[in-house]
């Protein structure tokens, strides 16, 4: 009777867990939410349609420029002459000129279109940049999401550990009231029930710190409550009040879909390298520019206006003026040529600096390819101790049933063989990791 209370109550248990509303947690969802929320995405954007606003403002100062002009005047005093019985005026106490001025640099040793590629130079690093805040922005969130995606291996994992030990304890319960066994294997059991049981919440726990980190990079938590959330696929009554009842990729579906990141190349051009490039550029750029700047500068000015008075006659006239004026800087302190001098060694040092990172970078790179190499030893030999502990548990459980072992062998045995699966999903998600590092920094 009591057998079939317990089997009721299973149910009961089976059909609660099963009929709460799962709420799916894909990776894809969590990349794009990631880089439509990243602050740092955000930024790096309009930092570089700063720069593309700054180049296109110095970019214009090669071409002609057009303005409309207009001025008036007024005096207190015309100049007058008398002759004979006339006075004449020469002027007008109002005057007015309107009309368009067209302005032009002839010549100016190209600093204008040089000081046009510094500000290019700025806006392809800044591009640079932006590509590069995505990129770590999704490392980063598929690295949480790698997480939890472990976590929730966990939960399940322990939570089937902990259907092997209540069914365990059970039996040891039975054949202790049958005389069978000893009180201290009833304690035994119970022990490992208990330590399996706060296992499960203490990984429940890491998952709702693990998830809290994962939305804080999404800028939401797709209708999922973290603090105590459960993998859809347990079946077990737990202790405490579950919150969510999540399924995220499976980790081996995801591992297939990042294999083919493990035969990209180390990008020499990489966001974060080409960055440098950039900033080279417009260094370089820059020094050439304030080089020009002690080279005489021509330049046309041409208009046509509406004028009154026509000097000295008081009456409307239309007519056009041009000039060309010529400066050359005489002495300025040696300012421009000290700028040259500081933008040239600016540029070395951003070349240096790139050759730097570049190096670690690869560095990092090979490391993390040597992981990876390292991971196909370590996941064959897991895989291959996770099943002989399996093995080995289930036939400790036979030969305790039996009476040839204690039950500290059992719990020994059962420990092995969760440890060895908690290992293999350790695993997989170093595996995710590694190759989410190929994919940041490869091509």
């Amino acid at each position: 009777m009591k057998r079939n209370w317990l089997a009721v109550a299973l149910l009961f248990v089976s059909v609660g867990v099963t009929g709460a509303e799962v709420k799916e947690l894909p990776l894809l969802a969590c990349e794009e939410a990631a880089l439509a929320f990243s602050p740092a995405v955000k930024a790096a954007q309009a930092e570089a349609q700063a720069a593309y606003g700054s180049y296109e403002s110095r970019r214009g100062g090669l071409y002609p420029a057009l303005y409309m002009d207009a001025s008036g005047s007024w005096t207190s005093e015309v100049p007058q002459m008398q002759v004979g019985t006339q006075l004449f005026e020469f002027g007008s106490e109002w005057g007015y000129s309107v009309g368009p001025t067209l302005e032009y640099v002839l010549f100016d040793n190209g600093a204008r279109s040089a000081s046009a590629r510094s500000a290019l130079g700025v806006y392809e690093s800044k591009l640079m940049e932006y590509a590069l805040a995505r990129k770590q922005t999704l490392l980063q969130v598929r690295q949480a999401y790698f997480s939890v995606q472990g976590d929730l291996e966990n939960v399940y994992l322990l939570s089937e550990q902990l259907k092997v030990a209540r069914k365990q304890q059970a039996d040891v319960h039975s054949a202790y009231k049958a005389g069978a066994k000893s009180r201290r294997d009833v304690l035994l059991a119970e022990k490992q029930t208990l330590r399996t049981a706060v296992d499960v919440s203490s990984a429940r726990a890491q998952l709702a710190r693990h998830l809290r980190e994962l939305f804080s990079l999404t800028g939401q938590d797709f209708g999922i409550d973290p603090h105590y959330a459960l993998d859809f696929r347990v079946k077990e009554k737990l202790a405490g009040k579950t919150t969510a009842v999540i399924r995220a990729d499976n980790p081996a579906d995801t591992v297939k879909r990042f294999a083919a990141f493990s035969s990209l190349n180390f990008d020499k051009d990489t966001p974060r390298l080409a960055a440098y490039d950039g900033l080279v550029s417009s260094y370089q750029a820059a020094a050439r520019a304030y080089t020009a700047a002690v080279w005489p500068r021509l330049a046309l000015n041409a208009g046509a206006y509406w004028q009154y008075p026509n000097g000295p006659i008081q009456e409307d006239v239309f007519l056009g003026r041009a000039g060309v004026s010529l400066r050359l800087p005489l002495f300025e302190g040696g300012a421009n040529r000290s700028l040259a001098r500081s933008n040239q060694s600016q540029a070395q040092a951003a070349a240096f600096k790139r050759e730097d990172v570049a190096q670690e970078l690869e560095s990092l790179f090979a490391a993390a390819q040597d992981v990876l190499s390292a991971l196909d030893v370590e996941t064959a030999l897991a895989t291959e101790l996770s099943a002989k502990a399996a093995q080995a548990a289930e036939l400790t459980y036979r030969a305790y049933n039996a009476g040839a072992v204690t039950f500290l062998e059992v719990d020994d045995a059962n420990l092995s063989a969760l440890q060895s699966k908690l290992m293999l999903s350790e695993l997989n998600i170093r595996r995710l990791n590694g190759l989410a590092v190929l994919d940041s920094l490869g091509k």
